[in-house]
């Protein structure tokens, strides 16, 4: 049984020869947003959502619905609020993925030095 949100998600709809564009249509969420879940870039949607994508999919028992809860409640409450209240956080967040250690460091470094040339 798959563990993972991302992969149990794309396994359910290339099974039924679904393609992202008509997920994403049915559930009123970008293409981007999809493929972005389907690769971990991204949380799963809320609950709801993913209940119309299980009826969608034609996915029983809800597999999807349990898999997206335990995804959701590997990440720490305030710092989903903090990333919704802030979205260009989470845009950063996904582009330093393809960072180095040492760049983000260096990233963090001249984050904490414009903060102490502000305060």
């Amino acid at each position: 049984m798959e563990t993972n949100f991302g992969n149990a998600l794309k396994k359910a709809r290339m099974a039924r020869k679904i393609t992202i564009r008509e997920v994403s249509d049915y559930i009123s969420k970008s293409i981007g947003y999809i493929s972005d879940v389907e690769h971990d870039r991204k949380q799963p949607p809320d609950l709801e959502t993913v209940r119309k994508m299980e009826e969608f999919l034609g996915v029983k028992e809800g597999m999807l619905v349990n898999l997206a809860a335990k995804a959701r409640k590997k990440m720490p409450f305030n710092l989903t609020q903090r990333l919704k209240a802030r979205p260009l956080l989470s845009e950063v967040l996904l582009r330093a993925d393809n960072l180095t250690d040492e760049e983000i460091k260096k990233v963090i470094d001249q984050l904490a030095e414009a903060e102490k040339e502000e305060g």
